[in-house]
């Protein structure tokens, strides 16, 4: 394993890695788990193409904004159809850097859980061409908040978008009246907002509004209008699940 901050002049491991993590059908990469520094990261960049994935897996590999700034516009990234990102260290430049790769016009997927973008980077998703075909999104546990999630709602560009996860983003009412009269977004089948903010104003508003009659599944921490608590017992949000393992 190289060391960080020192460039690697013998790239065996990379081909290591691609050996380990290659499925038997060579449509799906797994390096999750590895530490893609800056400098690793750029010798992936230069050096690393594998035709034929479909399915990139990188969770927890420590990658930040610079790194997935290098890899954005890779040979790596050619052709995929989904790619996992989930827990790295990511920020809205990381995602900007997401939104204007060249290689990603066929994505149908992407995973971005557990990482730190904020409302530019969510604003620069809704907004970029390139993702055009992606269908499903999850920003699940990251800092989106009510202004990420009104980009999200008024996109132009996500059309065939069906599936979104916004929980955990600290959305409060601004971003659920937003998400209830979305402009954009009119493919959307199932939209996922539990461990937000709790205020009923924004809840009777999604409630209320076509949008939620036009969802398959609506995921939150509210009881629809017509369901009673339990009396005497307090209604407690689930904890928090981790999504699979890759």
């Amino acid at each position: 394993m190289p060391l960080k901050n020192e460039r690697v002049e013998d790239l065996t491991w990379i081909r290591r890695w691609i050996k380990k993590g290659l499925s038997k059908d060579k449509k799906t990469l797994d390096l999750s788990n590895k530490r893609i520094t800056l400098p690793v990261a750029m010798d992936m960049a230069e050096n690393m193409a594998v035709p034929g994935v479909e399915i990139l897996y990188l969770n927890n590999s420590w990658l930040k904004d610079t790194g997935m700034e290098e890899l954005a516009d890779s040979d790596l990234f050619q052709g995929l159809r989904e790619l996992w990102l989930q827990e790295n260290k990511l920020h809205s430049e990381g995602a900007e850097s997401l939104a204007q790769s060249k290689h990603l016009a066929n994505l149908r997927k992407l995973c971005l859980w557990g990482n730190k973008i904020g409302p530019e980077g969510a604003e620069a998703l809704a907004e970029s061409e390139i993702l055009e075909n992606l269908e499903e999104l999850d920003l699940s546990f990251n800092r989106v908040g009510d202004a990420g999630a009104a980009a999200l709602a008024a996109s132009s560009t996500l059309n065939r978008l069906k599936v979104l996860h916004l929980d955990a983003n600290g959305i409060g009412a601004p971003g659920f009246r937003a998400l209830a009269g979305a402009r954009g977004l009119p493919a959307l089948e199932a939209l996922h907002l539990t461990y937000n903010r709790f205020e009923p104003e924004g809840y009777e508003a999604f409630y209320q509004s076509g949008k939620i009659r036009s969802l398959k599944l609506f995921k939150s921490d509210a009881p629809p209008p017509d369901e009673e608590e339990p009396r005497n017992e307090k209604r407690r949000p689930r904890r928090p699940s981790r999504p699979p393992l890759a």
